[in-house]
């Protein structure tokens, strides 16, 4: 659940809405209402349940919305805000000559309508990112504000995804993918794989027995010998 403090329901304009993508994102509950009262701080005194006069008529509201499409501009077929407040003329002429001369802005035009792949959200309320409302949930509500924080990240993930830079593919890169194999093909495979296997396990075991049989056994002296071969080797070292 997210939690938009002191929001106000939102109103679609199906008509000037034709030909956009509209998805409605939040909405409240079943139990909430709207009131005209500015009033924020509850009366539990008054009213012990909510700290708020309940209204009659209760239904759920539009608090966030989200659409996708072209929009026009509102200075659309207007003058610039830019080129009208660089051709003012000061009203004091000697104040004008004496002040320092400043940079004006080059005016780059109108931009009067948005590509089709614009992407607008709007919420009710600000609100609800306002570091204040963040102390107060969180003393309040525990983790619970975390879930606004989270929303808002989506909505900027959302916004400034460029399916345009999504489409862009790498040159000279391609996926050289294996032609699919028919069941006898796969069976062949796989035997085909457990045979090499075991051909050279038995290599292996091949070349062990030869060359266990090409050494040759080492000749050991009988003890008399071996002891004679001890003393002589005794009086040479000394």
């Amino acid at each position: 659940a997210v939690t938009l403090n002191w929001v106000s329901p939102i109103t679609v304009d199906e008509p000037k809405n034709t030909g956009r993508e509209v998805s409605r994102l939040l909405s409240s509950s079943a139990e909430s209402w709207t009131t005209t009262n500015t009033v924020v701080q509850p009366d539990l005194q008054f009213y012990p349940a909510l700290g708020f006069p309940e209204a009659e008529v209760k239904a759920p509201q539009l608090l966030a919305v989200a659409i996708k499409g072209a929009f026009e501009s509102y200075y659309k077929g207007k003058q610039s805000p830019i080129e009208t407040a660089a051709a003012a003329a000061p009203a004091d002429a000697g104040a004008a000559a004496d002040a320092p001369p400043t940079a004006v802005p080059q005016a780059l035009g109108i931009i009067e309508r948005s590509p089709a792949t614009a992407r607008l959200v709007v919420v009710g309320s600000a609100e609800f990112l306002n570091d204040v409302v963040f102390d107060l949930s969180r003393n309040l509500s525990g983790d619970r504000y975390l879930n606004s924080l989270q929303f808002a990240q989506n909505m900027v993930d959302w916004s400034v995804e460029d399916l345009e830079l999504l489409g862009i593919r790498s040159r000279g890169t391609a996926s050289h993918v294996l032609l699919p194999l028919t069941p006898q093909a796969q069976s062949v495979a796989e035997l085909g794989n457990y045979g090499v296997a075991l051909i050279a396990l038995l290599v292996l075991a091949w070349t062990w027995q030869r060359r266990r049989r090409r050494q040759q056994p080492m000749v050991l002296l009988p003890p008399a010998a071996a002891r004679k071969r001890t003393d002589v080797a005794a009086e040479l070292a000394s």
